[in-house]
């Protein structure tokens, strides 16, 4: 059995009602799977629907997360090329585009929408690259060598019948779910399917279905117990998720011959925004309240401002300043203990006028209190500083 399930298994043994916090590992109902070339897709069936000429794919994922957030990306494709992304259900028939991804130099590129899919939705189906016709597809890929070179295949699992994305299902039933995912290894094949609060006291049987509706039966899920909980585990080597093999298509869990749970994800928390910090920058030398500064600059200011975003980056603008001139942008902290350089610069054009593009310098997690001030470079002077104009 692979470190993997086996960390899950544990897990859910120690406590299966809080399996995400003891297993250290996401279960929300999200979607996280690798891209592969649609071309190679051979299981449950090839893929008919491919580009007549397949780009090349060293290896990319999708993940929507249970805020709504879309996350694609690529590696080793086709080079300085736009690929059109989109969700499609898994017979084909409904269509949502998610954006468009492009690629640079190198043939890797990523495309990330937050709260694309807002608060309540439901969705299902199979993240498709298009350029020329299909090109990616996501599915999993099992090494032939034991060695893992993609993510696992990771989806939730999410009751049929509150699908909406992109379209609705048919031949869905109406048992209940309160939680569960498929997780297929990439390195070894081994899978693991859990439901939580199904239907008491009934097997589910589980296949991979292809978008033709070839199906792969993967096996039993079930019987559930009293509140609803099942667990199944199929362990490595095994006779169908085999070494090489690369398949495509949802994971669906039938009671009897009706569609009780697919593979997909639910937005079940609400997106936060990030935390921003800005201001507009006003000269030192105009500032009167609560007094005026000491040690100002005199240059001119028509406008500006500043912006500290998440993930520690720093953008600053000017307008009006000093022509053709260096700006370096310095962090005062709060407790006054001394100016930081935050490595921001900027170059006046012959209006005074200069954009800093948006620059990393807080590190991760990092909660600060100060504020931004500008000065020329190699000057103490503080020339523009935060603050509000009630003119």
């Amino acid at each position: 059995m692979s470190p993997s399930i086996r960390k899950w298994i544990a897990a859910l043994i120690a406590a299966p009602v809080a399996l995400c916090l003891a297993s250290g590992l996401a279960c929300a109902q999200t979607f996280d799977l690798p891209l592969e070339k649609c071309s190679a897709v051979m299981s449950p069936a090839a893929i008919t629907t491919c580009a007549a000429s397949q780009d090349p794919l060293n290896g990319g994922g999708a993940t929507i997360s249970d805020q709504g957030d879309v996350t694609v990306t690529v590696f080793g494709a086709a080079t300085n090329t736009s690929y059109g992304v989109s969700l499609v259900s898994n017979d084909g028939t409904q269509t949502i585009s998610l954006g468009t991804l492009m690629t640079g130099a190198a043939g890797n590129g990523a495309m990330r929408k937050e709260a694309f899919f807002k608060f309540g939705t439901v969705g299902a189906g199979n993240v498709v690259l298009t350029h020329g016709g299909e090109q990616f597809v996501t599915g999993l890929n099992v090494s032939s060598s034991g060695i893992e070179f993609r993510r696992d295949f990771r989806p939730g699992l999410v009751r049929c019948t509150d699908v909406t994305v992109p379209g609705t299902l048919t031949n869905c039933g109406s048992d209940s779910l309160n939680s569960g995912f498929a997780l297929i290894e990439q390195a070894d094949g081994a899978a693991l399917i859990q439901v939580s609060g199904a239907r008491p006291s009934t097997s589910y049987t589980a296949s991979l279905v292809s978008p033709s509706g070839t199906p792969l039966a993967i096996g039993t899920v079930g019987p559930t117990g009293g509140a609803g909980n099942a667990t199944f585990v199929l362990d490595s080597p095994n006779a169908v998720f085999t070494n090489g093999i690369v398949a495509s298509g949802e994971v669906v869990l039938q009671s009897g011959s009706t569609n009780e749970f697919v593979s997909g994800f639910k937005v079940d928390r609400k997106f936060i925004h990030p935390k921003v910090s800005a201001s507009t920058l006003e000269p030192c030398g105009s500032v009167t309240y609560p007094a005026p500064l000491a040690n100002c600059g005199s240059d001119p200011l028509d406008s500006g401002s500043y912006k500290v975003e998440t993930g520690g980056l720093i953008s600053v603008t000017l307008a009006g300043a000093n022509p053709s001139t260096n700006y370096e942008a310095w962090f005062r902290p709060l407790d006054n203990t001394g100016d930081v350089d935050t490595g921001v610069s900027l170059a006046t054009d012959a209006e005074g006028n200069a954009r800093a593009k948006p620059k990393s310098f807080f590190g991760k997690n990092t909660v600060a209190a100060g504020t931004i001030v500008i000065k020329e470079q190699g000057s103490t002077e503080d020339q523009f500083v935060a603050g509000y104009d009630t003119n």
